[in-house]
C-alpha cells in the first residue's frame, strides 16, 4: 500500500512540476526571456558583438524538472522559481562577459566574436555548479541550480575558455 501511495504521489508531483502551462510559469518564463535579452543587449554594447542571440532550452528545463520532481518538491521549489533561477544565473554569466570586456581589450576582441549563447540545464537539481563550453562562436551554459550567483562568480571560468 505504501509503495502504491508513494508512486501515486510521485506521479502527481511530476505532473505538477512538469506542467509549464500555468499563468505563473508563463509569466516567469517571459520575464526570464526578457531579462536575458536585456543582458545580451548590454553585452553587445560592452563587447562589440555585431549579432548575439541568447536562448534557453526551456523544454529541457521542463524535462529536468519532471525527472527531479521529488527533490524539487522536497525543497519547496516550483517551476516558476526554477525559471527565475535560470534567468538569474544566465544574466550573471552574460554580465560577467560584459565585465571582462570592460576590463581587458584582448578578451573583448575574442568575446566580440560570440554570436550565440545557448542555455541548457544540468541534469540533477542538486548540481549547483554551472559549466561553460565554447564551440566556434557559440557559448553553451550548462546551468546549475540551487544557489544564487553573481557575475563575479563566473568571470574566471569564462576567461578560462579563451
Amino acid at each position: 500500500m505504501k509503495i502504491k501511495l508513494s508512486a501515486f504521489i510521485l506521479i502527481c508531483v511530476t505532473a505538477t512540476v512538469a506542467n509549464a502551462g500555468g499563468v505563473q510559469e508563463k509569466k516567469a518564463q517571459r520575464a526570464a526571456n526578457e531579462a536575458i535579452a536585456a543582458a545580451a543587449d548590454s553585452m553587445k554594447a560592452a563587447c562589440g558583438n555585431q549579432s548575439l542571440e541568447a536562448s534557453v532550452a526551456w523544454d529541457k528545463v521542463d524535462a529536468m524538472a519532471a525527472a527531479n520532481a521529488a527533490l524539487i518538491e522536497s525543497n519547496n521549489s516550483k517551476l516558476e522559481f526554477m525559471y527565475s533561477e535560470v534567468s538569474e544565473r544566465t544574466t550573471a554569466s552574460i554580465e560577467a562577459l560584459s565585465n571582462i570586456c570592460s576590463k581587458d581589450a584582448d578578451y573583448k576582441e575574442e568575446i566580440a566574436n560570440l554570436t550565440k549563447i545557448i542555455v541548457v540545464p544540468k541534469d540533477k537539481y542538486d548540481d549547483y555548479r554551472s559549466e561553460f563550453s565554447l564551440t566556434d562562436t557559440t557559448l553553451t551554459i550548462s546551468n546549475g541550480w540551487y544557489m544564487s550567483r553573481s557575475a563575479s562568480d563566473f568571470e574566471d571560468r569564462l576567461k578560462a575558455l579563451y
